[in-house]
Parts: C-alpha cells; sequence; structure tokens
C-alpha cells in the first residue's frame, strides 16, 4: 500500500510528475508515454502515482494543462504589462504564442485523434472543468482587453478563436512550403492586430 506524503510532499511529487510527463510526451508523443518511466523519474511507486492521478489520460491532461497555463500566463502578463500600443501588443501576443510552440514542441505532440480519445476514456465531468476552466481565464482577460480598450468591440467574438487558430497552424507548420512559415506568422499577427486593435490612425508597417 503506498505510504501517505504530507502536504509538501505531495506538492513536490506532482512537480515532478508533470515534468517527467512534459519530458516524456516531448520526446516520444502521447501514444508511447509510459507510465512505468514517469514514476521511476519522479521516484515514486506506480501505486503511489494513482493516488495523484485517476488514470493515464487523466495524468495527459493535466500535463497539457500545467503547459497551457505557464505559456498562457506569461503571454497575458507580458501583453497587460506593455507599454505599447494596442496593435503593437496584440501582434507581440499573436507572436508570442507561435514562439511557445517553438519552445516546447511537446504541446504539439497531441493530435486531433488523440484529442478524441482522451476524450472518450475521461471522465464527463473532468473535461467539462476543463473546458470550462479554459474559458474562464480567456474571457476574463478579453474582458479587461476591451475594457481598457486593447480591442475594438468589433473584434470581441472573433478573439476565442485565436488561440486555437495559432495552435492549429503551429500544429501543421511542416505542411507549409518551405522557408514560409515565419513570414506567415508575421503577416497574420500584424493583419489581426491591426482588425482586432481599435483603430488610431496608426500607421500600418508598410507605410500605408
Amino acid at each position: 500500500m503506498p505510504r501517505a506524503f504530507s502536504e509538501a510532499e505531495q506538492v513536490q511529487i506532482r512537480n515532478r510528475l508533470i515534468a517527467a510527463g512534459k519530458r516524456q510526451i516531448s520526446a516520444l508523443g502521447i501514444r508511447r508515454l509510459v507510465i512505468d518511466e514517469v514514476t521511476r523519474e519522479a521516484g515514486i511507486s506506480k501505486g503511489s502515482f494513482y493516488s495523484f492521478f485517476p488514470s493515464r489520460e487523466d495524468f495527459i491532461l493535466s500535463v497539457f494543462e500545467a503547459w497551457e497555463g505557464e505559456f498562457r500566463s506569461a503571454l497575458l502578463r507580458e501583453v497587460a504589462e506593455s507599454g505599447e500600443s494596442p496593435r503593437k501588443r496584440i501582434e507581440r501576443l499573436i507572436l508570442g504564442a507561435f514562439a511557445v510552440f517553438r519552445r516546447e514542441p511537446g504541446l504539439l505532440r497531441i493530435r486531433p485523434r488523440d484529442i478524441e480519445d482522451l476524450a472518450l476514456r475521461l471522465p464527463p465531468e473532468r473535461l467539462a472543468a476543463h473546458q470550462a476552466a479554459d474559458r474562464d481565464v480567456l474571457e476574463h482577460a478579453f474582458a479587461a482587453w476591451e475594457t481598457e480598450g486593447l480591442v475594438a468591440p468589433a473584434g470581441r467574438d472573433a478573439l476565442p478563436a485565436l488561440i486555437p487558430l495559432i495552435f492549429a497552424m503551429a500544429l501543421h507548420r511542416d505542411d507549409f512550403p518551405a522557408d514560409s512559415f515565419e513570414p506567415m506568422t508575421r503577416l497574420l499577427a500584424s493583419s489581426l492586430a491591426a482588425k482586432l486593435a481599435p483603430s488610431t490612425g496608426e500607421p500600418h508597417e508598410n507605410g500605408s
């Protein structure tokens, strides 16, 4: 029977498990993630693992939630604290999101079929809680942006699709013609920022 851990130990072990999961997914992908290897790296027994996560699928979702939370917090904080114009701040957000996917390739290891499999295997309430948490964080951020005049009211309805769009593009990066992906992301960021931000008479980069 797995021994009981103190509250401090539980936090440390959970962090080690998540870190091990990130490394495995980055190196091998979701389908080849092995719980025995994760627990060995984290220094606990397999039996103890299931006192932290009820299933392999819940663990995988938790790893992606940790990744998602880290990059989303960094991006939103950068936008909130920047002293640049609204258009430049939105452009920075979009380019920053693409940069995160370059730095953390494990985020792109999940494929549409993997998402479908996870959704089928996870309890409906766990999936609903994940989706609600995502929605709440982004809705709060978008509402704050609109209040402070960062986003034009006309662009508000399109904001929820922004991160899924970036994720889909990053996921299919290899399908783009050689050397075209980076220029396209810069063009996309500039164009979307110009449309989403309030009109201030700020000139476009091409001088128009």
